[in-house]
């Protein structure tokens, strides 16, 4: 399976995907319009602060053990 995401909402876009919907092996699903911070909050995604001090803790702990 492959999985293909279309951001752009130009007339070529827009022809490729009622294209798409013409082929009996696709399935097109429309996204809903969310907000950044609505796509956030839903893969609970967090800061990139947050996210880098995590990884340098979990990387000194796994080099202090072994």
């Amino acid at each position: 399976m492959t999985t293909v995401f279309i951001e752009d909402n130009s007339a070529q876009a827009t022809s490729f995907v009622e294209y798409a919907r013409t082929l009996p092996f696709t399935r097109v699903v429309a996204e809903k319009k969310m907000s950044f911070e609505e796509a956030v909050a839903e893969c609970n995604g967090r800061p990139a602060s947050e996210f880098f001090d995590e990884l340098r803790y979990q990387i000194k702990e796994h080099f202090r053990n072994a």
